[in-house]
């Protein structure tokens, strides 16, 4: 059940870059990071381009787009070799989608603790103990 939070500034995203988003991130998220397509959630969040600063320079000056990616996972569900994976394909996607990126465009994994977060209610550790209970 991962979240993604992908952030764009410099660009905006039309109907159809917004949809590829959506569909290459939890096409990563499940062939890269072994995640149910169906449980992966994406938001894109677009900002100003003078509100977005690479080196002291917004985009406004840079002329790029900036984009960074927050995925979150469940700790332990992944090896280091998936998410330097994942966070290689993802950048490669994200420029092929919004273009030119500063150096300074950030991935973040972050493994959160299964008793942390959840969905529908219930938390991870809870389904984990549910699931081996079956």
């Amino acid at each position: 059940m991962p979240f993604i939070n992908i952030s764009v500034s410099g660009a905006t995203l039309s109907d159809t870059q917004k949809q590829h988003l959506f569909n290459e991130t939890t096409r990563l998220m499940s062939e890269v990071m072994k995640k149910n397509p169906d449980l992966t959630s994406v938001r894109i969040d677009q900002f100003p381009a003078d509100s977005w600063a690479v080196g002291r320079k917004s985009m406004v000056v840079r002329g790029e787009t900036a984009v960074h990616m927050d995925i979150k996972v469940t700790d332990g569900t992944n090896t280091d070799e998936e998410k330097a994976e994942m966070i290689k394909q993802a950048m490669s996607m994200l420029k092929d989608i919004v273009g030119s990126t500063p150096e300074a465009s950030y991935i973040v994994i972050h493994d959160l603790d299964a008793s942390a977060w959840g969905y529908d209610g219930h938390t991870q550790h809870e389904r984990a103990q549910r699931k081996k209970a079956a």
